[in-house]
């Protein structure tokens, strides 16, 4: 019989979950992450010992469920936040806020997983609610408990330049007075 769960996340989430994260964490390269949610850091110390290899530094700070507002007080820039166990165990409104402040201040780059209301009775969560913040849905997990989604945000991916918003459309000097705007 197949082991659907992760033991260290101490929650009903599929072993696939733990490989999408690692996936994002090295594409990443992250000097700092953020860990938020009740489950086991640990799920980084394979990246921090990749770094450690190279010599190169990776900080995780963990917040749990019950410290969870406090990242409305954080001032410090994580490169990664990772958010597991967490929004399906705090108000709506509570999410929202984090979510918020993760996108605007505290994350560069950010992942969570959790489920969807449509599918469990106990989340309040709505496929619109997170696509409002930007959010991609990376990937979807189906255990016998509940189906979760796997959904990233990077402000590198959120609004690329367009071409023509360059200096070399629109302020060249060897132009003026030729052109009339």
């Amino acid at each position: 019989m197949e082991d659907h769960h992760l033991p260290h996340l101490g929650m009903i989430y599929p072993r696939d979950v733990q490989f999408d994260i690692d996936t994002l964490i090295n594409d990443a390269q992250p000097k700092t992450i953020l860990a938020l949610g009740d489950f086991d850091a640990a799920l980084f110390d394979e990246y921090r010992a990749q770094k450690s290899l190279l010599q190169q530094p990776c900080e995780v700070e963990h917040v749990s469920v019950s410290d969870c507002m406090q990242v409305m007080r954080m001032a410090t820039r994580f490169d990664v936040a990772v958010a597991f166990n967490l929004f399906e165990h705090i108000s709506r409104q509570h999410g929202m806020q984090i979510l918020a402040r993760l996108r605007d201040v505290v994350a560069a780059q950010y992942c969570i997983c959790l489920p969807l209301g449509k599918h469990d009775d106990q989340s309040h969560w709505q496929l619109t609610d997170l696509f409002s913040f930007a959010l991609k849905r990376v990937s979807t997990y189906t255990t016998p408990e509940a189906e979760f989604s796997l959904f990233k945000y990077s402000i590198y991916d959120y609004k690329s330049t367009p071409d023509w918003l360059n200096p070399d459309n629109w302020a060249n000097p060897h132009m003026w007075n030729k052109f009339r705007w």
